[in-house]
């Protein structure tokens, strides 16, 4: 079976979330920490935790990258770049879907924003790529790009989204530049190489380890939150259950050891109440005092009693009626006064002093006329004060004043003021002071400070209500209104709190004679302890509750060990790290002169790794990276690339990136013959800034006759990417440039009317400057038949038999250089030479011409 049928086969069996897990990394190797979250989110939800939210999508066959697609797809154009770095949507790449195709393009000129894009959507061994937008110009919220991509003759387009997951459908290309070079120094002279086709082991334990420290980390902060109950006795029952609370505790077990009901309230209350009269008292004082104090409150009872039942609102009612009529009546008394007793000769006549002078003189009258009624007023009557001889006037006078006196309403107004009087003299005797000043109170308060409250509010209501009836005394009018309510008096829970104590106080003589205190203080422990753990009920449940996560999260961190991964790596390394693979290593290493590099295949994994190990040969203990440069490094990862290239049974083309950076000429050469073979059996792009090693593969791609395509990407001030099918000037041969030069001549001739001749003048020196480089490049090509040129660094003497050398061509390139020296190099100021006409130019350009077809 092959590797994406072995793992189909696994991956049914997992649980959900690995499922899940593996569909993620095959999609994007390296999640970030909301894909990580979410990950985590449904191992949690599989493992008990239903609050957190599920987020699976089960992985797919076609999720795992197929490179034996029976259909090869070739990547044909990328095009329509929307903000990509600094290249505009206008721009593009086109390329051969067959041999090879090499994309120049000196650094900065846009090269590498193609080669990301292609690397993102591709297979590639580093998936750490990111792709920026035009830093001085992103405004658009999306990069995206279009791939036209070509599949059994249907060409398709790949409308892609850059910095997403790679396509489906072009995980059969593979793409390698400097990072992706997996060639890491390790010590005991080792370097670790991961083979692509297990990476998805690696990438699973490296995730499953991440995430299991997440789980540690959750697990730790869950402990830290934990309820503690310090404050419980260590000896008490309900100490005990709580610290034996686990995942297995129920709430049945919780409410049955922690509820404190309110028999267990006011057992509590009276233990704590007889441990005190049996520890902290005298019990015989204390039931004298308690017994003082039920005769004190049972006074306080009677006084309270008394008040009420003067102040009732019978007894009110009765008082402002009586109240108002000694007002209506002496009102009416006032009335008649006034009518009496008007015009006299002094003021006051009537009023309350007078009435006590006339009583007076009343009695004197039974001293001074005993024998006659008062007043006396016969001729011989002297006046009872001044004792003059009374004038008929006063005569007259004192028979009206005791006619006024004794009239039935001055007595009736006499009568309710008595009345009156004596309800206010009953008043101001209430018992107020007894009941506030009385010092049971105290002891009331402190025992029922309800009841206490509302005996006061009674006192003070029924004071308020004394106060305002007293006021009636000054002779104030009085309604029923003007009485303020008064507060209910607790009577009944007066005799209820009496016949408590008295029930308690006869408790206090059991106690005494029982003495079980040590029994008491044991249950009252406990009683205490539950009393607090109830408080905390919350706590307990929460304790509960997070023993259970706890136990969850464990089960998923049990649920993360890599033993399995790595066992089902050493299932399939065995089976399909075959001994094709090492042998193509082997090849690509003695080809590239570093046989002396022995190494060895490790079908062993440590979490899910598969390691290939690297060995120097040699006795001593030196780290690889201390002993082979940067360039060697380099070598190795092409050789494990190609070697991983050759062992594919699929032809899925190649991308590469500037792969011969680093390397020395003699392996350059290699790179490039190399990748000339792989073009013979699929696509293969590369993209270069090494005009060298363009050289070179243009070379071998003409020995081996493998189709080639060439385009240049270039860089105009901001405006980056600008492809072109042309390459650059220095890459071109004689019959090019001859070309090229041709189709400047029209452009010129435009120029030489319509230019100012000083600017004009430096074209035609450029374009002569060109001719002169046709020359030279024609004099290699053509006339040494490529025995020597400037880019290739061997000498192909096979190429001399081939050669014509005549004084005919050599007189042909001297006149041609001659001609066109004299345009390029600075001239003398005397000199004055005339600016060549274009038909002139035409002229010299056909000498190059003719001297190119000579060797056709």
């Amino acid at each position: 079976m092959e590797f994406n049928d072995q793992i189909w086969e696994w991956s049914l069996v997992l649980p959900k979330w690995q499922n899940d897990l593996i569909r993620r990394l095959y999609q994007k190797s390296t999640l970030e920490s909301k894909e990580l979250k979410e990950v985590i989110d449904n191992i949690l939800h599989e493992n008990g935790f239903s609050e957190r939210i599920l987020n699976i999508i089960p992985l797919e066959k076609g999720h795992i990258p197929n490179k034996h697609l029976k259909d090869t797809i070739k990547i044909t154009a990328i095009k329509n770049f929307k903000n990509i770095a600094a290249i505009e949507p206008e721009y593009g790449l086109e390329f051969s879907p067959d041999g090879l195709t090499v994309v120049y393009g000196e650094n900065s000129a846009g090269k590498s924003s193609y080669a990301k894009v292609l690397k993102q959507a591709c297979r590639a061994v580093d998936a750490k790529t990111k792709i920026h937008p035009n830093i001085y110009n992103s405004s658009q919220p999306i990069s995206t790009a279009d791939i036209y991509v070509q599949q059994n003759g249907i060409e398709t387009i790949i409308n892609r989204s850059v910095n997403t997951a790679p396509e489906q459908q072009l995980t059969s290309v593979s793409i390698f530049d400097t990072d992706c070079a997996k060639v890491y120094a390790e010590s005991e002279n080792e370097v670790v190489f991961i083979p692509t086709e297990f990476k998805i082991f690696d990438n699973l334990a490296t995730h499953q380890t991440e995430i299991k420290q997440s789980l540690l980390q959750l697990k730790e902060n869950l402990m830290k939150t934990l309820p503690t109950f310090h404050e419980l006795s260590s000896s008490s029952k309900v100490k005990m259950f709580v610290e034996s609370i686990s995942y297995k505790t129920e709430e049945k077990d919780i409410q049955q050891n922690c509820i404190f009901t309110k028999e267990d309230q006011v057992r509590l209350e009276q233990i704590s109440k007889d441990l005190k009269v049996l520890i902290n008292s005298n019990p015989l004082k204390l039931t004298q005092e308690l017994q003082r104090n039920i005769n004190d409150i049972t006074n306080l009872k009677n006084n309270l009693q008394y008040i009420r039942k003067e102040i009732s609102f019978e007894k009110v009612k009765e008082f402002v009626t009586l109240h108002q009529q000694y007002l209506d009546s002496k009102a009416t008394l006032a009335a008649l006064t006034h009518e009496a007793f008007e015009e006299q000769p002094l003021d006051g006549v009537g009023s309350d002093p007078w009435k006590n002078l006339w009583y007076s003189a009343k009695q004197y009258n039974e001293i001074a006329y005993p024998e006659h009624s008062f007043p006396y007023v016969e001729n011989d009557a002297k006046c009872l004060l001044c004792h003059q001889d009374l004038k008929d006037e006063s005569r007259i006078r004192l028979t009206r004043f005791e006619e006024f006196i004794n009239d039935s309403i001055s007595q009736k107004t006499a009568q309710l003021d008595a009345h009156r009087q004596f309800w206010l003299s009953k008043l101001k005797s209430l018992p107020f002071t007894k009941v506030t000043d009385s010092s049971v109170r105290t002891f009331l308060n402190n025992d029922s400070p309800e009841l206490d409250m509302k005996v006061e509010l009674f006192i003070q209501s029924a004071m308020k209500v004394s106060t305002v009836l007293q006021n009636a005394e000054s002779d104030i009018s009085l309604s029923l209104e003007d009485i303020p309510g008064i507060e209910l008096l607790p009577l009944k829970q007066i005799e209820e709190w009496l016949e408590s104590k008295s029930i308690e106080m006869e408790h206090f003589k059991t106690l005494v004679q029982q003495d079980n205190s040590t029994d008491l203080q044991a249950e009252q422990n406990e009683l205490v302890s539950k009393e607090k753990v109830f408080k905390r009920m919350e706590d307990v449940y929460r304790l509960a509750k997070i023993r259970h996560q706890v136990d969850n999260i464990d089960k998923a961190i049990k649920s993360l060990d890599t033993t399995k991964l790595t066992r089902k790596y050493n299932e399939l390394s065995s089976s399909l790290l075959t001994d094709k693979f090492q042998s193509e290593i082997e090849k690509e290493l003695k080809l590239l002169r570093r046989e002396h590099i022995l190494f060895k295949l490790n079908s062993r994994g440590v979490k899910g790794k598969t390691t290939i190990k690297l060995a120097l040969d040699s006795s001593s203990k030196i780290n690889i990276n201390e002993i082979l440069s940067e360039g060697e490094q380099k070598a190795l990862s092409i050789a494990f690339f190609l070697a991983e290239i050759s062992s594919i049974t699929s032809k899925g083309g190649i991308i590469l990136d500037d792969p011969v950076s680093s390397l020395d000429h003699s392996r350059r050469d290699y790179v490039a013959q190399r990748l000339i073979q792989e073009a013979k059996k699929r696509q293969v792009i590369i993209f270069t800034h090494d005009i060298v090693f363009l050289h070179t593969l243009q070379k071998h791609a003409k020995l081996q006759k493998v189709n080639e395509s060439y385009c240049s990407v270039r860089r105009n001030g901001k405006r980056a990417g600008i492809a072109k099918t042309e390459m650059p000037w220095i890459t071109l041969s004689t019959s090019k440039r001859i070309k090229y030069l041709k189709n400047e001549l029209p452009k010129l001739k435009k120029q030489e009317s319509q230019l100012d001749p000083d600017i004009y003048f430096p074209n035609v020196k450029t374009w002569y400057m060109l001719l002169r480089e046709s020359w030279e490049r024609a004099v290699e090509e053509l006339l040494l038949n490529g025995v020597i040129e400037r880019f290739d660094a061997s000498v192909q003497t096979q190429r001399l038999s081939k050669i014509k050398f005549t004084d005919e061509l050599v007189q042909l390139v001297t006149e041609g250089m001659t001609k066109t020296s004299t345009f390029v190099h600075d001239e003398s100021h005397a000199i004055g030479r005339i600016i060549p006409s274009n038909e002139e130019m035409i002229e010299d350009l056909k000498k190059l011409e003719q001297f190119s077809r000579l060797f056709k």
